[in-house]
């Protein structure tokens, strides 16, 4: 008698590597929670500390990571067809208002209200830091023909990881353009991007840390720095709910997270 055997063909739809964005590691698997909102079906952790799900049947999912700590993350996206690249996302993960930071970290806190004194949740922070000893690379192009995902840089003061976002920022301070990293190429001196610059940039224009995050349930914010940085350095600040703007250059201070005055808009 010759027994039938049975194969199985696992296939992997997704992988998702959420990052801290204070200190660059992935969080404990106690503190997050990944998950597609189109399925009950859990993910597979790892050996690196990021999150595998296995056949996915749908063409495009919404990637949610829940946290107590975290702000949650939402996002849709189009997967690849079967037989092409491996989708791998990278999740800068910001910290809200409970979050403990790290020892000697650096950073800005500040509650966002309304003109009554109300928090605002979701409110939108934009905030980069434009001093020399914090440049995290410079262009090492000729120039950037604002298409490419791809860019070569110089090394600087600290090095941008996966996750991270940058400014682009001339010297003249007349233009600025943002940055979100996705990926090494190869080296640490060629960057993947999440989509092109908006214009066209020259060699050694300088690459800024730079943060984009949001006001908690509570209207706390917290725009976490990472790496070396002056003792003191200017922080350009834009907080932007509905249709109010607000704009600020803060003092940021290398090893402190700074407590501000309350924000209201």
């Amino acid at each position: 008698m010759i027994r039938a055997e049975r194969t199985f063909v696992t296939r992997c739809s997704l992988v998702v590597k959420p990052v801290d964005a204070w200190t660059g590691y992935t969080p404990g698997v106690s503190s997050i929670r990944v998950s597609l909102a189109e399925t009950d079906r859990k993910p597979i952790r790892t050996s690196d500390g990021s999150y595998a799900f296995l056949d996915y049947p749908g063409k495009t999912c919404t990637l949610v990571i829940a946290s107590s700590t975290y702000l949650e993350y939402r996002k849709e996206i189009e997967l690849p067809e079967s037989g092409l690249e491996l989708p791998i996302f990278t999740v800068s993960l910001m910290p809200n208002g409970v979050y403990v930071p790290p020892m000697a970290a650096t950073g800005l806190a500040v509650k966002v209200c309304d003109g009554l004194g109300v928090p605002l949740q979701g409110a939108q922070l934009s905030a980069y830091i434009d001093d020399e000893a914090a440049v995290r690379g410079r262009l090492a192009e000729e120039k950037t023909d604002g298409e490419s995902l791809r860019i070569r840089i110089s090394p600087g003061n600290g090095k941008l990881m996966p996750g991270d976002s940058f400014v682009l920022r001339d010297k003249e301070g007349t233009a600025m353009d943002w940055g979100y990293m996705t990926d090494l190429q190869g080296d640490a001196s060629v960057l993947v991007l999440e989509r092109p610059f908006t214009r066209i940039w020259n060699r050694g224009t300088r690459l800024l840390p730079a943060v984009r995050t949001l006001s908690d349930k509570n209207g706390m914010a917290v725009i976490p720095f990472r790496g070396l940085l002056p003792a003191v350095c200017p922080v350009h600040v834009e907080i932007v709910a509905g249709d109010r703007t607000w704009n600020a250059v803060w003092t940021a201070e290398g090893g402190r997270v700074v407590r501000m005055e309350p924000v209201r808009l």
